[in-house]
């Protein structure tokens, strides 16, 4: 008894491939510091300023409080290496 995988037909594994994943752009440094100057609002520089900077997620930057910032240095509890820095 042949038993073949039908899903395996060149037909139906050519219809259904992977899509290639879309390119992404890298921003210049210049156009993130344009973007995050001109933006009117101190709460979405704040906002901004870590992700740019830091490479934080927006969940990161959510859970920041006043309190992690003394002196200009910033003090992340839960980073992502599971190390407090």
């Amino acid at each position: 008894m042949d038993t073949k995988n039908p899903c395996s037909h060149p037909l139906i594994a050519r219809q259904y491939r992977n899509p290639d994943p879309a390119a992404r752009a890298i921003l210049d440094k210049e156009f993130v510091d344009q973007l995050i100057y001109n933006t009117e609002s101190d709460r979405d520089r704040l906002i901004l300023e870590p992700q740019a900077r830091c490479g934080q997620r927006i969940g990161e930057v959510l859970k920041l409080r006043a309190v992690d910032v003394a002196d200009r240095k910033l003090t992340i509890h839960e980073p992502k290496s599971g190390k407090e820095s």
